[in-house]
């Protein structure tokens, strides 16, 4: 687990967020920033409105450069999950109208990353399990404390287009039911074309094949043809499990900049970020 590249993560504070006396009323005003022309409020249908990517964790900006993780929630029915930056996680939460929200104690996967990142990730799970109270609008939305105090603003992203992205991996499935990282400076890539093709580099080799997708569903073909280079034996098997795993793929799930191949079961076999433009 010697690699979990992040690229593209703003460092910019989202300013603004609306801090009423009173979190309930809907129709206290925002600052600067994004959503500051709309009005923040406590509409738990919004929390589902948008993947949300954070900005601030307890005060701090996250952070930034090449090399840091997205830092991610997404709520959907009484579930949260997302990425802390360097493990996937998900927690059961309920929200109310009168601007109420409790969450789990979040359970996540156990890979490794950079300390930094491991820091961050550690303060924005107990960030999660302090908050009581939240304000949203469209494009913008801050977890707070029982006493008002901002522990986690977020804004809301688009979802990358599963076609015509450049996906570079950051995790395969070894084929004994992990997913675990690329080796050192090797590289993973996938590209699905509007005409059903599917291309990449698998470590030391090209690879070509075909894929259909319909809704969530993506099926990808088993004959997959690839360039015959030789290379080191770990990129090699590297390569060999990333290949016997696409075949496998029954799901995919798109949140913001992140690609998650999911075999029928619902096992990760793939994780992803889009490379920048």
């Amino acid at each position: 687990m010697q690699r979990l590249s992040r690229l593209g993560l703003l460092s910019s504070v989202v300013a603004g967020a609306c801090l009423c006396v009173t979190l309930s009323v809907a129709g206290c005003s925002s600052g600067g920033g994004p959503g500051a022309q709309e009005t923040a409020a406590a509409d738990p249908a919004l929390l589902e409105s948008a993947d949300w990517r954070a900005t601030e964790i307890a005060g701090s900006a996250t952070l930034s450069g090449a090399e840091a993780p997205d830092v991610t929630a997404v709520f959907a029915a009484g579930t949260l999950s997302g990425s802390g930056g360097v493990n996937r996680y998900t927690a059961t939460y309920g929200a109310s109208a009168d601007g109420t929200i409790t969450i789990s104690q979040p359970a996540a996967t156990l890979m490794a990353g950079p300390p930094e990142a491991m820091d961050q990730e550690q303060a924005y799970f107990e960030a999660l399990r302090k908050a009581t109270r939240f304000a949203v609008t469209a494009d913008a939305l801050t977890l707070l404390d029982d006493e008002g105090e901002a522990l986690v603003r977020y804004v809301a992203q688009e979802p990358v287009a599963l076609q015509g992205t450049t996906w570079d991996a950051l995790a395969y499935n070894n084929g004994k039911d992990a997913l675990v990282s690329l080796a050192e400076s090797s590289s993973i890539t996938a590209v699905f074309g509007a005409d059903g093709s599917l291309t990449g580099d698998a470590s030391v080799n090209r690879y070509t094949t075909t894929y259909t997708a319909a809704g969530e569903t993506l099926s990808i073909d088993a004959a997959i043809a690839t360039t015959k280079m030789a290379g080191p034996d770990e990129l090699m098997q590297q390569e060999a499990a990333y290949l016997a795993a696409l075949p496998q793929t029954a799901t995919f799930t798109i949140e913001g900049d992140e690609l998650w191949l999911r075999d029928a079961e619902g096992a990760a076999l793939a994780h992803y970020i889009a490379a920048p433009d």
